[in-house]
């Protein structure tokens, strides 16, 4: 990685550590989509149980849709504040490239199945979200401002005691 390509400040945040890009939170919100409707239908009570058969007929749906949006959940927490967290999360934050890029990749799988399952038949929302998923993966494994975002050194902070 070359990072001559990085010098400017506004690629660290006010601690010095690499800062996310948009194509990086866009990635994690497409990834946890399952999770904002889950939230979505927990906080409209009565409508909650409606506005989940809407989005995710079938429960197995739901629970993989939230299991493949969990580690994209988690990097977006760690995201801001990583310079706080112990160590061990900077090995896990050292694998955020490629553990993004195995969830896209089996999000992928699930939607060629589903396609499978409805023999092919052409929906807009159906064609959208394959399209934007088969975009994010070619962008993650193309992009050197992610691949820099993942390997730059991350500073702790220090504890004034």
């Amino acid at each position: 990685m070359n990072s001559l390509l990085y010098t400017s400040p506004d690629y660290y945040d006010k601690h010095g550590n690499a800062k996310p890009n948009l194509m990086f939170w866009l990635s994690c919100f497409f990834l946890a989509r399952a999770w904002i409707v889950f939230v979505i239908a927990g906080v409209s009570r009565e409508q909650g149980q409606t506005l989940l058969s809407i989005f995710y007929p079938s429960h197995e749906a739901l629970y993989l849709g939230l299991g493949l949006g969990t580690p994209a959940v988690a990097l977006m927490l760690m995201a801001g504040n990583l310079h706080r967290y112990p160590g061990f999360f900077s090995a896990v934050w050292r694998w955020g490239k490629v553990i993004l890029m195995v969830s896209l990749l089996c999000d992928l799988a699930l939607q060629a199945q589903h396609l499978m399952i409805q023999h092919w038949s052409f929906h807009w929302g159906s064609a959208g979200m394959l399209l934007m998923a088969i975009w994010l993966v070619l962008y993650l494994f193309r992009s050197r401002r992610t691949q820099f975002l993942f390997e730059a050194p991350i500073t702790r902070e220090e504890k004034n005691e």
